[in-house]
């Protein structure tokens, strides 16, 4: 092997493990990213039921007031 694939062989080397580092910092974010929308759903999910129960209380409310 010549010092000239050998050089060519280092630089792709070099920038595969770049692209590696690449891939896994999107993984890293991806996976942040879906615990946060995991987060985030499970806080519209509390939400909703906040909400179904105040309806409730409303909607009992109203029959009490007729």
């Amino acid at each position: 092997m010549t010092i000239a694939e050998l050089t060519n062989l280092r630089v792709e080397r070099d920038r595969l493990r770049r692209e590696i580092t690449e891939k896994n910092e999107q993984l890293g974010n991806q996976h942040q990213l879906q615990k946060e929308l995991a987060q985030t759903r499970a806080q519209l999910q509390r939400r909703d039921q906040e909400l179904a129960q105040a309806n409730a209380a409303l909607e009992r409310a109203r029959k009490r007031a007729r």
